[in-house]
Order: C-alpha cells, then sequence, then structure tokens
C-alpha cells in the first residue's frame, strides 16, 4: 500500500509513512540525526483507494509537530536505536512523558525539559 501510495504523490517528500485502512500519511520529517525531537515538515495524505492525495505544509510553524520515541520509527538493527531508546527510558524515568497528550507541539515539550533542568542539543537530551 505504502508503494502505491507514493506513485499517487510522486512528488511527495517523506522519510515516515503511517498506514491506516485506505489512507497512508507520508510524513517528511527534520533530519532524526540533527535533532533530538524531529519537527514534522510536511505531511501528504494520500487515500489509496480513491487515488487522491493532499499536502499540509508545517515548515513554517511556529508551534510544530514534533516527534517522540524515534526509534520505534527505525529498524532495530539501526546503531542509533539503543541510544535514542535510553535516551526515551531516562525521559520517561523522569515523569516527561505523562500526559502525553498534551507534549505533541514543540514549546509545550521545550517548557516540559527546560523545567525538568534539560535542553535538546542536536539529537541528544543534555542538562541545561
Amino acid at each position: 500500500m505504502i508503494d502505491e501510495a507514493v506513485a499517487i504523490a510522486s512528488a511527495a517528500r517523506w522519510n515516515v509513512a503511517r498506514v491506516e485502512r485506505h489512507i497512508v500519511g507520508l510524513l517528511e520529517y527534520e533530519d532524526f540525526n540533527a535533532a533530538a525531537f524531529p519537527r514534522l515538515i510536511a505531511s501528504t495524505r494520500v487515500n489509496v483507494s480513491r487515488g487522491e492525495h493532499a499536502r499540509t505544509d508545517f515548515s513554517r510553524s511556529a508551534n510544530p509537530l514534533i516527534l517522540h520515541r524515534k526509534e520505534q520509527l527505525v529498524m532495530q538493527d539501526d546503531p542509533r536505536v539503543s541510544r535514542w531508546a535510553e535516551t526515551t527510558r531516562k525521559l520517561v524515568e523522569r515523569g516527561l512523558f505523562k500526559d502525553s497528550h498534551a507534549i505533541g507541539r514543540q514549546a509545550v515539550w521545550n517548557d516540559r525539559l527546560v523545567q525538568a533542568g534539560l535542553a535538546a542539543l542536536g539529537d541528544e537530551v543534555v542538562p541545561a
């Protein structure tokens, strides 16, 4: 189904696919190596059964959606998985994922990091 979606939305850039019943979301996130919590740059929603697609650009958003737990979106033999999973584990232990429905956007997440005495620096989380 992903191949069909890519064919329908041939010009779409993406690095994460979200598959639903007849819909494929081709999501373009910031480089996983450059950001601890990559920003959503754009989303292309493809209705495979109808052969239709629509793209939403988030690149200029002042408070973009962000991705947590990026270790779950790469192959488990990826050498980065253990480091990213360890970061997630430490943040969970510190309670940063409590009320996870509220942390989908960059501003709220950055506030939580600051309150915990942390900061995102490149693809790592470090003491502030």
